[in-house]
């Protein structure tokens, strides 16, 4: 968001990208910064508030400042950046721990086990107050707003944006996954409850689709547990961590992604940019994806859907292809650039300045 008339100042631990436009406070003395972060992350947490708020007061209008926060603030520092007036934004990056612990406890249910996604009551409590004192909360889709709104945060303080995505992350001519017969789909992200992982295996060996499902990332022991059968299945492909993600979304024909809470799921912007034909959620499709455009967007419990729409993208080839079209173009609206400079914008507008 840095721009000639707005300066930047990110405190963060540490920081393995040079941004000349930006000044950039690592809070992590020199030997820390190249250590795992779990060896680090206590001395971490007890300077970078303390940071934070100094490079406040060092600005040359702190009246004129505002404070952008991740999630895992204190409330504390909350306290004391309103003590001293300052407009404070914060980004919801997913939906509100009451709404999320709601559809969780739920997903867990039914299967069986207990939930294992360690939102607590103390912990929505905490959200709650955190909502209540801040001033603007930054909404990247639709059902993060809803969410706000059923935990009895005021629609007023909600500013309607997206994430984004960056075309060079994903360059190149490599594929990770061969082609073979029938179509590739793939899913990115952590293979778990909370991503829709179990609907989705049981989904595709429901299809009957010729291809492969290939998954990739980290998975849920539970996830582990309970599908055992589908993963074992030889149309089922489970890689770890993928470092270029670019040569998978290349090997692929669609994208699956049945999540069941999200914010904006970055992967969904580059499936998009990557001219993938999309089968996802409302949680997943963020403001992106629209139903009948650039893919499907479908109840996560919705199983003869899913099926559906897995079994028409692998058979025309013709919508396949149509969707694939307006991914790529409606993908463009959404580079990081261009969501930097509507956010500008508005924090801009929200403090009342024209710009």
């Amino acid at each position: 968001m840095a721009d000639r008339d707005f300066n930047v100042a990110i405190i963060t631990p540490r920081s393995h990208w040079l941004l000349p436009s930006v000044e950039v406070i690592e809070v992590l003395p020199g030997w820390a910064r190249y250590m795992p972060y779990r060896w680090v992350q206590s001395h971490a947490k007890r300077g970078i508030e303390q940071a934070f708020l100094a490079c406040i007061d060092r600005s040359q209008s702190p009246r004129s400042a505002a404070a952008y926060l991740w999630p895992d603030a204190s409330v504390e520092t909350l306290r004391e950046l309103k003590r001293r007036d300052i407009s404070v934004f914060r980004e919801q990056f997913n939906c509100h721990t009451g709404t999320a612990k709601r559809i969780l406890d739920h997903a867990y249910q039914r299967l069986g086990v207990p939930p294992a996604h360690g939102i607590t009551d103390e912990t929505v409590d905490r959200e709650t107050q955190i909502s209540e004192a801040v001033d603007r909360i930054f909404c990247p889709s639709p059902l993060v707003e809803a969410s706000l709104l059923e935990n009895g945060v005021p629609s007023h303080k909600m500013l309607e944006t997206t994430y984004g995505w960056d075309p060079a992350r994903l360059s190149g001519c490599r594929k990770r996954i061969p082609s073979g017969e029938g179509i590739t789909a793939i899913f990115v992200g952590a293979i778990c409850v909370r991503k829709g992982a179990h609907l989705l295996l049981d989904y595709w060996a429901r299809s009957g689709v010729k291809g492969r499902l290939v998954l990739a990332g980290e998975m849920e022991p539970i996830i582990k547990e309970k599908c055992a059968d589908l993963l074992s299945r030889s149309d089922v492909i489970v890689l770890d961590y993928v470092q270029d993600v670019g040569s998978l979304y290349r090997s692929a024909d669609i994208f699956v992604f049945p999540s069941l809470e999200e914010g904006s799921p970055l992967v969904m912007y580059e499936a998009c940019g990557s001219g993938l034909a999309i089968v996802t959620t409302g949680m997943g499709a963020g403001r992106i994806v629209r139903h009948g455009c650039e893919g499907f967007v479908l109840d996560p419990y919705d199983a003869p859907g899913w099926i559906a729409a897995l079994r028409l993208l692998a058979e025309d080839v013709g919508c396949r292809r149509t969707m694939s079209s307006a991914a790529v173009e409606r993908s463009q609206q959404f580079i990081w650039n261009a969501v930097a400079h509507r956010r500008r914008q508005q924090v801009m507008d929200c403090l009342g300045y024209d710009g």
